[in-house]
């Protein structure tokens, strides 16, 4: 059997592999971390981290192969955010643990400077 030219071998990372990547490095670095998940309600941010005096909501997107597939907000995601929002709360967005990390970091060195 051929495999077809345009069959994609690389690796895939699921966004669960992603978000507990950053759950797991925040646990070990003193962030106290919480899924979320409303009652009655949907569109939840995946994350509460709390820690070094700061509440944060994070929510964990799939990283696509282009920008274009990347993974996108839900129409109740996008209403719940803006809700957030009008109230003066960001809720962070992510594609890779990794810059969840660095953001979490740059967040802990703002108040150890």
């Amino acid at each position: 059997m051929k495999v077809l030219d345009d069959f994609d071998f690389s690796e895939r990372r699921v966004e669960a592999n992603e978000e507990l990547d950053v759950v797991a490095w925040a646990e070990n670095n003193d962030w106290l971390v919480r899924k979320l998940q409303w009652i009655g309600r949907r569109s939840a941010p995946d994350r509460l981290f709390a820690g070094y005096g700061q509440l944060l909501l994070i929510e964990m997107k799939r990283k696509g192969k282009t920008p274009s597939r990347d993974g996108k907000l839900s129409e109740g995601q996008k209403a719940e955010f803006k809700r957030f929002a009008q109230v003066g709360v960001t809720v962070h967005i992510f594609y890779t643990g990794e810059d969840a990390i660095a953001f979490l970091k740059s967040k802990m060195s703002d108040l150890l400077v």
